[in-house]
């Protein structure tokens, strides 16, 4: 799944795995489609986008976009703490870097501590 573009499946919804996975990737996911892996074919071109409001769509073939882009440096933080907490330990240390209070993983384990050389509490060691 980390080298996927987007995810579609026939089962699911927006706290299934495919769905968690997809926003810790940051990539589109349209999941509960029913019938996607029937209707798509192996190797066809889709488009997948979830800008479309509560439903993600899937179009057939290279569909053009553009990219609306928000200054948001100015934008005061909010009263409320920002914790961050990801499923996937080899994202944390660049999620630290996102305006934050904290990040930590659910899945912290000794093996993922060897693979990307940090500890959770080192993220942000002052707080």
């Amino acid at each position: 799944m980390k080298t996927a573009a987007a995810i579609v499946t026939n089962r699911g919804g927006r706290t299934c795995h495919a769905a968690i996975i997809a926003r810790e990737l940051g990539v589109p996911a349209v999941v509960g489609t029913g019938d996607a892996t029937s209707t798509i074919k192996s190797g066809e071109v889709v488009t997948v986008s979830c800008a479309e409001g509560d439903s993600g769509r899937v179009y057939r073939g290279e569909v053009g976009f553009h990219v609306d882009r928000s200054d948001v440096g100015d934008l005061a933080r909010p009263h409320t703490k920002i914790m961050i907490n990801l499923g996937n330990p080899d994202l944390a240390f660049k999620t630290s870097f996102l305006p934050n209070d904290g990040v930590g993983s659910h899945v912290w384990n000794s093996s993922s501590a060897n693979r990307s050389g940090l500890i959770p509490w080192l993220l942000h060691p002052e707080r």
